[in-house]
């Protein structure tokens, strides 16, 4: 790859708690390929495009050995200006998604957002306040746009669950896709973002934002720096297990009854 002027060769696209944080983690430390650092998601094509190619591109840092550039972003997948402006920008790209069951998926980004700093005071209020949470597994409502636009051939679908049975194998099959070696040295079992819950909710809401200023204004390294130093540490801590009510459970296996049949037939399983 001969100049970081070029757009990414593959978007991963998510959605959120399908292991993007995993696949981002293997490939920062994949010899031969280049992704976006110090941070994994940019939100670009979704809330930052006006800030420009070459603010996007700045965040890449190509180098002679790299011969895959990717873009690891959880947010694409249910958002219709993402996914024209991508089409528009780089038609080309390969397009990859990594779905999990839809009420396990469902489960884990309650948690997540619980996690960081957000109240959690039912289904009926997430849907109505923070519907993204809940679309990130309407696979039938969003992939089949991918697959119009970009192409069958071009758009990669994997289930979650082949991770959680062979890590390894699983990123092997990626790197297949992407034609990239498969890096064996990478260590499988690491454990990427450890879950933990804010030690003050406000605290958490406010990073959010100031992470996003951050990002947008150029200013990822102090992000790593921070990072580096063990915040994370003051800013979480080690939490107890939040247990979604059976009546909210049967709400979401209602709402996602169609999701769920799509994602089983999807991967051919039974039930």
């Amino acid at each position: 790859m001969s100049s970081n002027k070029k757009l990414p060769d593959v978007i991963f696209i998510g959605p959120l708690k399908t292991a993007t944080s995993y696949i981002y983690d293997y490939y920062l430390h994949h010899p031969n390929v280049a992704t976006s650092e110090p941070v994994k998601e940019l939100y670009y094509y979704d809330d930052h495009y006006e800030q420009g190619k070459e603010w996007y591109l700045n965040h890449f840092s190509v180098k002679p050995e790299h011969r895959v550039m990717i873009d690891v972003s959880p947010s694409y997948l249910i958002d219709d200006v993402a996914l024209r402006r991508i089409k528009q920008d780089n038609p080309n790209a390969k397009i990859i998604m990594t779905l999990r069951d839809p009420m396990a998926r469902f489960s884990s980004h309650v948690k997540h957002h619980i996690r960081h700093g957000f109240p959690y005071t039912g289904f009926d209020d997430l849907l109505a306040e923070h519907p993204r949470v809940i679309q990130g597994g309407q696979y039938e409502s969003f992939v089949d746009q991918w697959i119009e636009e970009f192409g069958e051939d071009n758009v990669s679908i994997l289930d979650y669950r082949e991770l959680t049975q062979d890590s390894a194998a699983f990123m092997k099959k990626i790197c297949e896709i992407i034609d990239v070696p498969f890096n064996a040295d990478y260590d499988f079992e690491h454990k990427v973002n450890a879950a933990g819950t804010a030690r003050s909710p406000l605290l958490m809401r406010y990073m959010h934002i100031v992470m996003r200023f951050l990002i947008r204004n150029g200013l990822s390294d102090v992000i790593d720096f921070v990072k580096r130093t063990g915040a994370k540490n003051l800013v979480f801590k080690e939490g107890t297990k939040f247990t979604i009510s059976e009546e909210d459970l049967k709400k979401a296996s209602k709402f996602y009854a169609s999701s769920t049949k799509w994602y089983n037939d999807r991967f051919k399983l039974v039930g």
